[in-house]
């Protein structure tokens, strides 16, 4: 449990709120920070969620109420970052975050040095969302139906639909706690998992027939470029689940999957399912994340990052 008293007197005092989390928007940092941002808003507070790229579309009915902007209606008496705990994730956005006379965050993903004044971490917890909900039933603050679905979509994401390693029993508890506010989550599970775009289908069918495997089929790696898209005419956000295909295959531990950005930067997601530390890998490239799901990016071209991240991951197998 954490101890929320100066987060939970910060917000009292707030009027002006802005909540920030990570470019590339996955399920648990629109899930928790929208709830967040409803809950803070039915307390009579002007919030909203600012956002540098765009959510992706199977996100955006989280966000029925003009939650989400592109530009700052002012400066926030607080700023509040979610599932991200380092400024490099929001980079155009720093300035207007460290311009708050007051800065949080919230998060469960391991970091190397203070991000904000009020920090509320915990490597431990499922999810991001997870936290949010602890700090929304500290503060006794009001949870409506879309805000629990909010929340459970984003302990449910990041948990992999609770198979994945950081699945506890808080995050069966806090699912349990979430129907009671009348969840509907065979239409989230639609929404989240029963929909995908040709496209994304076609990509990942790709990925996984370029998958390289190696260190006795313990390692994967695979990828995508921006001309794969163009082929297949697919988005940016249609190769989040490429890695999860990588990783199923029988045998291996861990896997890569590099994206080629349209600025030409090389995001690499890595993942491991039982004993490799992909964080470490990650790490070693100037990234970060969780155990078994990390992330780095590489500024070369695909084959160079590819060279590189390629003995890092068999090490990481390494008996």
């Amino acid at each position: 449990m954490q101890n929320w008293n100066d987060i939970q007197k910060a917000i009292a005092k707030a009027q002006k709120i802005l909540i920030f989390t990570h470019v590339n928007m996955d399920g648990d940092a629109a899930g928790s920070s929208c709830a967040l941002c409803r809950s803070l808003r039915a307390m009579g507070k002007d919030c909203f969620i600012l956002l540098e790229d765009d959510c992706p579309r199977y996100l955006q009915f989280l966000d029925d109420g003009g939650m989400f902007i592109k530009q700052a209606p002012w400066t926030p008496d607080l700023s509040i970052a979610v599932d991200c705990g380092d400024d490099s994730r929001i980079e155009r956005r720093k300035d207007v975050f460290h311009a708050a006379p007051v800065t949080m965050c919230i998060d469960h993903h391991m970091k190397s040095g203070p991000f904000a004044q009020l920090e509320a971490i915990d490597p431990a917890a499922p999810a991001a969302g997870s936290l949010v909900f602890e700090l929304l039933q500290a503060m006794n603050a009001p949870i409506d139906k879309d805000a629990a679905e909010a929340l459970y979509v984003a302990i449910a994401t990041d948990t992999g639909s609770f198979k994945h390693g950081n699945t506890t029993a808080e995050a069966h508890l806090d699912a349990a706690k979430l129907y009671g506010y009348g969840i509907d989550a065979v239409k989230l599970n639609n929404f989240v998992y029963g929909s995908y775009p040709l496209p994304q289908l076609k990509l990942e069918a790709m990925a996984v027939e370029r998958v390289q495997l190696f260190a006795d089929g313990k390692a994967a790696i695979s990828w995508s470029t921006q001309d794969d898209l163009k082929r297949f005419g697919a988005l940016d956000e249609h190769t989040e689940c490429c890695i999860d295909r990588i990783r199923s295959i029988e045998g291996v531990e861990a896997a890569a999957f590099l994206k080629e950005k349209a600025d030409g930067r090389i995001k690499v997601s890595l993942r491991s399912k039982s004993y490799a530390d992909v964080n470490a890998v990650a790490r070693q490239f100037d990234g970060g994340g969780h155990l078994r799901a990390s992330g780095c990016t590489f500024y070369c071209s695909i084959e160079e990052a590819l060279e590189q991240i390629r003995p890092a991951l068999e090490a990481s197998v390494a008996p």
